[in-house]
């Protein structure tokens, strides 16, 4: 049986989490994995994670992947059958605040860029090899859309920017389906269809 892949992407608020976690009810497979990618720095941090974790079931096995994903991959799929990656957007934060030369932070340029997409891109084909060495596994992503509101100010939000829709169009080109949410509503965008 072949992985099944799925991408469920919005902006903040917009209901892409919940959706993605009845996604997650929804699969086949018995031993279900959650992919938990914040770091908790603050009181809101420490809000937004507690309610997800009251969201989800305890027999959820949660795995925290603050750094690179590509590693852990294999033993994350050899404890889950169905993995929902919450999310993406954090998870480039992540990386980006791993491999960010602070000191340079107003004067970077497409270099920088193409450095951190080159450690991203690695990461990803990393993820994916390992995916795809197992089968019948079912993968959900969640992923935020940054890119439709206006240029951000500075250099390092740019890059963030950019990394982040690097990211959905790599996840988004293996994913059988692709939700985009909207104030609640999710519309299927490689097959049209709408979900309340």
């Amino acid at each position: 049986m072949e992985n099944r892949i799925w991408m469920v992407m919005g902006g903040a608020r917009s209901g892409k989490s919940e959706f993605a976690e009845k996604l997650m009810y929804r699969t086949v497979g018995q031993r279900k994995g959650y992919i938990a990618t914040s770091q908790v720095l603050d009181d809101e941090m420490k809000y937004r994670v507690m309610v997800h974790q009251q969201r989800r079931p305890a027999s959820w096995h949660t795995f925290e992947v603050m750094h690179e994903a590509g590693p852990m991959m294999k033993q994350i799929l050899d404890n889950a059958d169905a993995v929902l990656f919450d999310c993406i957007t954090m998870y480039v934060s992540n990386l980006l605040m791993d491999h960010m030369d602070f000191r340079r932070v107003e004067t970077l340029g497409v270099s920088d860029l193409e450095a951190l997409r080159s450690v991203l891109q690695k990461d990803l084909d990393q993820i994916f090899e390992v995916i795809s060495a197992y089968q019948g596994k079912e993968i959900i992503f969640v992923s935020d859309e940054l890119g439709m509101g206006i240029v951000p100010g500075n250099a390092m939000s740019r890059v963030y920017r950019d990394l982040v829709g690097l990211a959905n169009q790599y996840i988004t080109a293996r994913a059988a389906h692709v939700y985009l949410s909207v104030a609640g509503i999710t519309i299927d965008l490689k097959r049209n269809e709408v979900h309340l």
